[in-house]
């Protein structure tokens, strides 16, 4: 990543995770260590001043917005939009919203973030419904699955939007030419499915400029059947928390069998390499986190788990979104199909 150079800076929620703030501060100290950095946190003050004295960490060069409230993982978003407006969450996507912030990013409550980011930032013109996009690791190549979970019901238009905003961010941030579209059903044929998937495809069909590959089964969607995965976000996020369970487990199984006798542990020396990078492709902290995307400006929500890695990583993802103008582009593609 080159150097960071945005006319405002990225908003980096401080409270929000697990590990919040002592990995959210490590987070953006490595970046801006490494990279010309415009950051600022939103975070209670003393208790950020308090893990940074700790840690020996120098963060005289950060600027801090102060927040006096905090959100927990399990609270309800309508509740934080009524009654946490001095959260950390709520005023980070107001500097946004107001124009002193250029991305927001946060590894807080999802469902808190979406809300605060709806109220405060605000649509695009034209999208009826802002979307996660997630982006799902292949052997050699990646897809984004959209929408991962910002809206459980939707109508056969909201998955069309999400097919346009899905297109804007492969080409733009995978760097895919004339991205492939499909939409999750249980079968290939158009009238298979349920009545959303069946009405979709029909609007999809009929768009012209969308690569429109048509229906494709669980399966397919690791076969690199798609580039842009269309789902609506109740499924989205089942597939997402799946595929999280499944390679937690999948890589629990292989180091249980290669600790299991001193045999298997002289075998896991030689295989110790190309396992760490298996792991490290399937690894959520490379790609930092997904992005609610349909807003006026990027919005990256980061793992509950993020570490400073992830942090790192979901302000790089926040930047090229900057970079290469990802909101004015969604913004052109909405109008051209309103």
């Amino acid at each position: 990543m080159k150097g960071i150079s945005t006319k405002y800076p990225i908003i980096v929620d401080a409270m929000g995770g697990d590990f919040a703030p002592m990995e959210i501060i490590k987070g953006v100290l490595e970046t801006v260590n490494r990279h010309s950095a415009a950051i600022k946190l939103v975070g209670n003050i003393d208790a950020i001043q308090k893990v940074a004295d700790s840690e020996g960490l120098d963060i005289s060069d950060i600027e801090i917005s102060p927040s006096i409230q905090e959100v927990g993982m399990g609270e309800s978003p309508s509740d934080v939009l009524k009654n946490k407006k001095g959260s950390s969450i709520y005023i980070g996507s107001q500097l946004v919203g107001q124009g002193n912030g250029s991305a927001f990013l946060s590894a807080g409550n999802t469902g808190a973030v979406m809300a605060c980011s709806l109220f405060n930032i605000r649509r695009i013109k034209g999208v009826l419904r802002p979307a996660i996009a997630a982006v799902i690791p292949l052997a050699d190549s990646r897809f984004i699955l959209i929408d991962a979970g910002a809206n459980a019901d939707c109508k056969p238009i909201y998955l069309a939007q999400f097919a346009l905003m899905g297109k804007v961010y492969s080409e733009n941030i995978l760097g895919v030419k004339d991205p492939k579209i499909g939409i999750v059903n249980i079968g290939e044929e158009e009238k298979k499915g349920s009545k959303l998937t069946i009405e979709a495809n029909k609007i999809l069909k009929g768009m012209k400029g969308l690569d429109f590959v048509g229906n494709i089964e669980g399966r397919e969607m690791f076969e690199g059947g798609a580039d842009v995965v269309v789902t609506d976000g109740f499924t989205g996020n089942v597939i997402l928390k799946v595929l999280e369970g499944l390679a937690k487990m999948f890589f629990g199984e292989v180091k249980s069998v290669l600790t299991s006798s001193v045999i298997s542990k002289m075998a896991a020396l030689t295989l110790k390499k190309p396992l760490k990078e298996v792991k490290n492709k399937f690894d959520y902290e490379n790609y930092g986190g997904a992005q609610l995307l349909g807003l006026n400006a990027p919005v990256v929500i980061s793992h509950g788990s993020s570490k400073a890695r992830a942090v790192r990583n979901a302000i790089r993802v926040g930047h090229e979104s900057l970079q290469t103008d990802i909101v004015e582009k969604i913004k052109k593609e909405i109008k051209l199909y309103k």
